[in-house]
């Protein structure tokens, strides 16, 4: 059994997007990925969802809708389980950092792009 069976990367960037599945699809601790391109459809995702992720790769500047907001309905969600939302972004402004830890369910903020190291601290931290 893999420590993240299904995982959500919410990624507006095609080639970010396409690198970090791969790089996910590559490591054993993760299995099957879903992605979306903004906030407002991963959210939708969610409430519809039969099969609830296990991690949540989350972009902050997204068209649409941006990770903040996609956080805000997320939290307002009731969800058979905890699932914790990783940051997975090219901001390093001190601003957003300390935002993001506003939000109990983010586990952890990284800057990208996504290697092998990050995942490593993921499932460390998390798996």
């Amino acid at each position: 059994m893999k420590a993240f069976e299904l995982v959500y990367v919410v990624e507006d960037d095609w080639i970010a997007s396409v690198v970090t599945e791969m790089l996910l699809e590559q490591n054993e601790a993760f299995g099957t990925v879903r992605k979306f391109t903004n906030g407002q459809s991963a959210l939708n995702a969610l409430r519809q969802a039969t099969e609830i992720p296990d991690l949540i790769l989350l972009d902050l500047n997204m068209p649409v809708m941006d990770g903040w907001e996609f956080l805000e309905g997320f939290s307002a969600l009731l969800l058979p389980k905890r699932v914790p939302v990783c940051v997975l972004t090219s901001s390093i402004h001190p601003n957003d950092i300390a935002k993001s830890k506003s939000y109990k369910e983010v586990a952890a903020y990284f800057s990208k792009p996504l290697d092998d190291d990050t995942l490593v601290q993921i499932v460390r931290l998390l798996g």
